[in-house]
């Protein structure tokens, strides 16, 4: 089709030349060839398509050499350099050329690039019309697309580009190329580039329609090639590409395991997961073999990090117990420096202890200082990674300083890195939980900030973080008053977020936040019941039973229901017991692990209540207060108990100087939570005119204030006032939520009849009969 379209303005150019040697370099499908032949047939020359140049195709001083497409490298001879006057060459640009350099130097020389060898639209005059637009607009006048302008049949051109383009490449290119065809860009380098004509390079945006009969060439080009025996050259340019997973992939699919094995390490292995999808990490990774388990530690790893993304963490154990020996699960064996196992088994088992939620000792501690030392001073994902494991055992222990000492250094240490956003991510939500729990709200909104930031800049998918990043900002939210986002939170995440990989203190924190958000705006039986739903996902384990219990009598106590919060405390396995807790004085300063704190303090709430406290109550309270272990939250909380205590023994200095301290710290550090909390407590004290008219002289006092009257004026509130019971806001809330009857009944623990007939006593107190009108009724009373 070419050689119909003359063009003699460019073959006179070209015949014309006068420097030494004139070349026409351009990529496959410029038409060099056809161009070279018309030049040749102009001039009356022979055409040599030799690898290497004679002295006999030399004719009457010129050389026309057609460079062979499977030469990489030539050279030309010095006779026939002497002997030929003038000299043309065709060839491509990667393409090299030697033995010239004298020649050019001397004569100089004149290249025809591609740019130089599209068609002008003079020279299609011959051809329709609608080929002629088809070839300037849609393929800027490309010789090679010259057939497909004038035969668009996707079968054909996709062969023929294939066969034009692609032939010539090897498989690193070829799968280079299918990576940008993916997104194409200008920036893009690479010396498969040369092989493509300039319109796609510089212009691909323009061009779809041939991008997409490329990508469907390059990907039958790719699939021969792998057929071919191509494979592991194929998977190291997908690696080259920092695309490791799908270069396990491949391996895996045409059974090289070791090779992907391999690749798995030079990619550090689990800590890939950290920068690309779970669920594509998981995918890869659980098709490698028992047997290559068995044998390689970074797959056996790598393993067991994706089980503990989904929160198997019984899984993880049995198979680490498998493989490396149960003495494996003995954290002080395996981190002892004279430890049989390796380096990397080491480092996996440091951070295993924070999915079975382990709080070291001071000697543990020491412990990880020793092993540490074996760090190599350069890794800086090493560091990073120890000071993220240092970080979450600090704050289990309520070394808030040194949690938050440990945090900056890990961030250090990523950005160091160049930058790890999901790593980062996770250090700023470690401390809008440290932040939060300490009671410091604040702060938290600071790291909320940043932990939001580093998330939006994760490249991949990462639903299961932004589930934790919503709940956090739900927490934040409801410490201004707003709880609307966390009971949304606790109604519809809730379940996804408990199933997936939660390290313990996040748990422990989505716990509390959840059960006092259900408590405040839920009058209901606390369990069995709405709370339930929060036990779902414990770990075989059970390592949150005893948080779980102490949040559940909490809840109990604020329905006041004290003995049913008694019973439940009293089956808390916790080697303290309530004698201990009603006897302990001094002891209590010294407690320091989580659980038992808590524990102490939901016992001393129930002496807190009783019209007559035990005389030496608020030493406890003091004692408590002078722990270092206890947060600011906790503080908050035990200065109202100080001040309710003092309200009963008719102390009203000592009540308005404890509520004042604490209201104003609540409102100095934003954990406005605590009050709603506590609002047993602090309801009957504010109810005291005299009292109240003494702290409101507080502007931090009636900042709290406010928001603390916000949190009590709750559609449940406004509904018992209207009159409904406890139990008819119960079915209504469950209405609401859609349940039916029999599931009503099973949530409550009552009967089915039963349920009938609260709900039948809800539609007559609001003029209804039917479930939609009450929920009309109830939303515009302000009851929902």
């Amino acid at each position: 089709m070419q050689s119909l379209l003359p063009r003699p303005s460019l073959i006179r150019r070209i015949a014309d030349q006068t420097a030494g040697l004139t070349f026409i370099r351009a990529p496959a499908g410029a038409g060099k060839s056809v161009l070279l032949r018309m030049v040749a047939d102009d001039l009356g020359k022979p055409v040599c398509i030799a690898h290497q140049p004679r002295m006999d195709d030399v004719c009457d001083g010129w050389l026309i050499w057609d460079v062979p497409v499977t030469v990489q490298s030539a050279r030309l001879s010095s006779q026939v350099l002497d002997a030929a006057r003038s000299i043309l060459i065709a060839c491509r640009p990667e393409q090299r050329i030697s033995g010239t350099a004298r020649r050019i130097m001397h004569r100089g020389a004149v290249t025809y690039g591609a740019a130089d060898l599209v068609f002008a639209n003079e020279e299609l005059k011959a051809l329709p019309d609608e080929q002629r637009r088809i070839l300037l607009e849609d393929y800027e006048g490309w010789p090679a697309f010259l057939p497909i302008a004038a035969r668009p049949d996707d079968a054909a051109c996709v062969d023929y580009l294939r066969e034009a383009f692609l032939s010539s490449l090897s498989p690193a290119q070829t799968t280079e190329l299918s990576i940008w065809l993916e997104a194409p860009s200008v920036e893009t380098s690479g010396d498969w580039k040369a092989f493509l004509p300039p319109l796609l390079v510089h212009g691909a945006e323009r061009h779809s329609d041939i991008l997409r009969l490329l990508t469907l060439a390059v990907g039958e080009r790719l699939a021969a090639l792998t057929a071919g025996g191509a494979v592991i050259d194929v998977a190291s340019a997908l690696e080259r590409a920092g695309r490791p997973l799908a270069a396990m992939d491949l391996l895996l699919d045409h059974g090289h395991e070791e090779h992907a094995a391999q690749i798995l390490q030079r990619a550090q292995g689990r800590e890939l997961i950290y920068r690309s999808s779970v669920d594509a990490f998981r995918k890869i990774v659980m098709r490698f073999s028992q047997a290559m388990i068995a044998t390689n530690e970074t797959v056996l790893f790598a393993v067991a990090r994706t089980l503990l993304k989904q929160g198997e963490l019984p899984r993880v154990r049995h198979l680490l117990a498998r493989h490396l020996g149960h003495d494996y699960l003995d954290p002080l064996k395996v981190l002892s420096r004279n430890s049989r196992f390796s380096f990397a088994a080491r480092t996996f088992r440091l951070n295993l202890m924070i999915s079975e939620d382990l709080t070291p000792s001071d000697a543990m501690i020491a412990r990880l200082g020793e092993f540490m030392a074996d760090y190599p001073l350069g890794d800086d994902a090493k560091w990073s990674s120890y000071y993220n494991s240092i970080l979450e055992f600090e704050i289990r222990r309520r070394n808030f300083r040194e949690a938050e000492a440990a945090a900056a250094r890990a961030l250090i240490y990523l950005r160091k890195q160049g930058g790890q956003p999901l790593l980062e991510f996770f250090i700023h939500l470690h401390q809008i939980v440290l932040r939060l729990t300490s009671g410091d709200v604040l702060l938290a909104r600071r790291a909320a900030k940043e932990a939001r930031s580093r998330l939006e800049q994760v490249p991949h998918a990462a639903v299961q973080e932004f589930r934790m990043l919503r709940l956090a900002e739900a927490c934040l939210a409801y410490e201004a008053g707003r709880p609307r986002g966390l009971l949304d939170f606790v109604q519809d995440d809730f379940e996804p977020f408990a199933a997936a990989e939660i390290w313990p203190s996040l748990m422990q924190f989505a716990l509390h936040y959840a059960s006092q958000v259900l408590g405040d705006y839920f009058a209901m039986t606390i369990r069995p019941g709405f709370l339930d739903g929060l036990w779902i996902h414990l770990s075989e384990g059970l390592q949150f039973h005893a948080m779980m219990e102490i949040r559940t009598a909490i809840a109990y106590q604020n329905a006041n229901r004290w003995a049913d919060a008694a019973a439940t405390l009293t089956a808390v396995r916790i080697p303290l017991g309530r004698n201990w807790v009603e006897s302990a004085t001094d002891e209590l300063m010294r407690l320091s692990r989580r659980d038992e704190i808590a524990y102490a303090m939901a016992w001393l709430r129930d002496a807190v209540h009783l019209a007559t406290p035990r005389p030496y109550l608020p030493r406890q309270i003091d004692a408590l207060i002078s722990n270092p272990k206890v947060t600011n939250r906790q503080r908050v909380a035990l200065q109202l108990w100080q001040s309710f205590t003092a309200y009963q023994r008719r102390d009203n200095a000592a009540v308005r100087t404890h509520l004042l301290s604490a209201l104003e710290t609540a409102t100095r550090l934003g954990c406005n939570g605590v009050l709603s909390e506590e609002r047993i407590f602090l309801s009957p004290l504010l109810n005291n005119k005299r009292i109240r008219s003494f702290i409101e002289t507080s502007h931090d006092v009636r900042t709290a204030l406010s928001i603390f009257a916000a949190s009590i004026n709750s559609p449940q509130a406004r509904a018992l006032h209207g009159g409904l019971s406890q139990r008819e806001i119960q079915m209504l809330q469950l209405v609401a939520a859609g349940l039916p009857n029999k599931r009503i009944a099973h949530t409550l623990n009552i009967s089915e009849p039963t349920v009938k007939f609260h709900i039948g006593n809800l539609f007559r107190k609001l003029g209804c009969s039917r479930r939609a009108e009450a929920l009309r009724a109830a939303t515009a009373l302000g009851w929902l």
